[in-house]
């Protein structure tokens, strides 16, 4: 036995303290994260658009021509073919009567009333009543009517521009003082209607004068009105005047009934002269 043998004795037990650290546990490992798939490519375009070129046009002029052609061969083929002769008629032909046929009658003056503004005014003018002393009854030319207005010069004017046609009237005497005078005067209103106008313009001169009284409507009239007397015209040497004045109109005829007296004029007087003459129209 050599010198450098370990001796035998007592084996020294372990320090617990000195005792070595229990060795840590291995860390599970994470799950790796999955690799984002990318976004698939565009596909590559199947065909590129062509320009349109010299082809299209010469295909659409061919079409243009074509419908061109055909239609102006299908003309000629139905000009050259012979006409189709119409289906006979399924009864007679009505029979046409010979000569000239009976003439119709002529209308009442009641409803034919282009014959009353087409015919005479003479005839149309009111008879002289039973009693009356007439005085004149004849035709009176524009300047005549003109001069029984206060203007004469521009009452003339106006007629003239507003196409007066003809004029007629009637005067009588009632007594030695009482005279009547009744006019029909018609004007061309085809182009503008100036009788409308003429009666109220004298129906505004009526209104404003101080020497009638208040109007009064004529029955059945749309626009028809008598005026009685109110103050009398007074010169000197001269009895009074009283003046009452009554129009109206029947399509382009206008109605105008005066009467002058020496004593006042009641619109009854006025009313009963007007309504004769009217109803001649």
């Amino acid at each position: 036995m050599s010198d450098d043998s370990p001796v035998p004795g007592p084996v020294p037990e372990p320090d617990p303290a000195a005792a070595p650290e229990p060795a840590p546990e291995p860390e599970s490992e994470a799950a790796p994260e999955p690799a984002a798939t990318p976004w698939p490519a565009p596909p590559p375009p199947s065909y590129e658009p062509r320009r349109r070129g010299r082809t299209t046009l010469l295909i659409a002029a061919a079409a243009v021509l074509g419908v061109l052609a055909g239609g102006g061969l299908g003309y000629r083929i139905q000009d050259q073919r012979a006409p189709t002769p119409l289906p006979p008629l399924a009864g007679a032909p009505p029979a046409q009567p010979k000569g000239a046929g009976t003439a119709a009658a002529a209308l009442p003056a009641a409803q034919d009333r282009d014959a009353v503004f087409q015919g005479d005014l003479l005839t149309l003018l009111m008879p002289t009543p039973k009693g009356g002393k007439q005085k004149d009854r004849g035709w009176v030319s524009l300047i005549d009517f003109a001069e029984q207005y206060e203007r004469p010069a521009a009452a003339f004017t106006d007629f003239a521009r507003n196409d007066f046609r003809r004029a007629a009237d009637v005067a009588w005497l009632a007594g030695a003082h009482t005279r009547y005078h009744v006019t029909l005067a018609q004007f061309r209103d085809e182009a503008a209607p100036h009788t409308p106008e003429e009666l109220l313009d004298q129906g505004t001169y009526a209104d404003e004068n101080s020497k009638l009284g208040d109007s009064v409507q004529i029955p059945a009239t749309m626009d028809g009105k008598v005026w009685p007397s109110a103050a009398p015209y007074r010169d000197p040497g001269y009895e009074p005047d009283y003046f009452s004045l009554g129009v109206a109109r029947v399509g382009d005829i206008y109605v105008e009934v005066t009467v002058d007296s020496t004593r006042p004029v009641t619109s009854s007087v006025v009313m009963a002269v007007i309504k004769t003459q009217l109803e001649r129209l």
